[in-house]
């Protein structure tokens, strides 16, 4: 697992990087919902620095239940939303 595609909100495997340097991918994550480059991006709903913005989103999505976000995409056989965020170093 490379740990620059991994979600930094809620750890899922992206299989793409969120942030390229300067350039969002412009991508959702399916698990929490995120979208990277307008979402985390300045002028957005939560304000500060990408890293307070993830941390603001994770907390909204657990207070949630940490459901799956994605209605198009079935999450992973055995998906584990604990499990996810063990791999970004959060415990939930």
């Amino acid at each position: 697992m490379d740990p620059n595609t991994l979600c930094p909100v809620c750890g899922y495997d992206l299989g793409f990087e969120p942030w390229r340097g300067e350039s969002a991918s412009h991508r959702i994550c399916p698990s929490c919902g995120i979208e990277f480059g307008f979402d985390d991006a300045e002028g957005g709903e939560l304000q500060g620095p990408r890293a307070q913005v993830y941390a603001q989103w994770r907390q909204r999505w657990i207070d949630a239940g940490m459901p799956w976000f994605s209605t198009a995409r079935q999450p992973p056989p055995g998906w584990d939303p604990h499990q996810q965020l063990l791999r970004i170093h959060i415990l939930a």
